[in-house]
């Protein structure tokens, strides 16, 4: 077993807390104390059924206290916390900020599980915005905490490339299986007490909010391939408007200009072999398929709109 005293950090249900989970177990870890998110105050757009055991289940079967504060600013739970005497507090998954007072009590600090590059994609839903912004390929940052949001200093990172067609639940499955080895090579440097650590370059630092309606809005201003990225991650959910009225749109493609000129206006779409096209900065925009109040509609006839 390792010597160096884990306090987990996680939720219950999410994947990104329990597959690494697995393999801290796996590895033998010296876990001596879970924390839990209360059920429900998990915003994920990661939406599988988790095949591992959740943490609750592996703290019971380890025999193991398993704290769950509304709050990690509870005094009770600092305390809890100090009582089991941590080196490293590690964290996947656990959405509420950890204050100073928290992040002074283990004396390694606390390392944190980020499933996107850093600085480029901080804050929340970093898997989403990859696809959103056509980026072309992200991975798993393992970073030390501080009192920023994600701004702590590198230790080990993962790529993976972003595919055609990727979802949400694709593209974390595929980071997932290239961080899992990071599990034991953590555990070894751990015990070496010879963490590597990179600092980040905070002019590159970029921290994603919320996702809001507003966001699953098609802009025509960005390039084809990225829109088709977008409506490939969700099929159904991003929209376009046209006189005041949503259409969603499950299937786009690109296909090539047919004319020489570019004088076109932006979310005015037009005909191309009596199929439904938008001009877009880099190539047209074809909508294949289209639904309306759930009901799949002919693209072509939006031009009557």
């Amino acid at each position: 077993m390792y010597k160096t005293r884990i306090a987990y950090f996680g939720t219950r249900g999410q994947e990104l807390t329990s597959c690494h989970l697995d393999m801290f177990v796996k590895h033998a870890a010296n876990i001596v104390g879970f924390v839990e998110a209360p059920p429900g105050s998990m915003s994920t757009t990661h939406k599988v059924k988790d095949p591992y055991d959740g943490i609750d289940v592996v703290a019971s079967r380890m025999k193991l206290p398993l704290y769950c504060p509304k709050t990690p600013r509870d005094p009770a739970f600092l305390k809890a916390i100090k009582d089991l005497k941590p080196d490293v507090i590690i964290v996947n998954c656990y959405q509420f900020y950890l204050t100073k007072d928290l992040l002074s009590v283990p004396p390694l600090g606390a390392i944190n599980f980020h499933a996107s590059f850093l600085p480029r994609h901080a804050g929340m839903h970093p898997i989403f915005w990859a696809i959103w912004y056509g980026d072309k390929e992200t991975g798993m940052v393992v970073h030390f905490m501080d009192q920023g949001l994600d701004t702590g200093d590198v230790i080990y990172e993962t790529r993976v490339p972003i595919l055609a067609g990727d979802t949400v639940n694709s593209l974390y499955h595929r980071i997932f299986e290239t961080s899992r080895p990071l599990v034991k090579r953590l555990l070894d440097d751990l015990d070496a007490r010879s963490l590597p650590r990179k600092p980040q370059d905070q002019a590159k630092y970029f921290y994603n909010y919320e996702i809001e309606d507003k966001d699953y809005e098609l802009d025509f201003r960005q390039p084809a391939e990225v829109l088709i990225g977008r409506v490939a991650m969700a099929p159904g959910k991003f929209y376009l408007v046209l006189n005041g009225e949503r259409f969603f749109v499950t299937k786009c493609s690109v296909i090539e200009e047919h004319r020489h000129t570019r004088r076109y206006l932006v979310r005015t779409p037009f005909a191309v072999n009596n199929k439904l096209v938008f001009a877009t900065p880099r190539g047209f925009l074809q909508i294949e398929s289209v639904t309306r109040e759930d009901r799949e509609i002919d693209p072509i006839s939006l031009l009557k709109i």
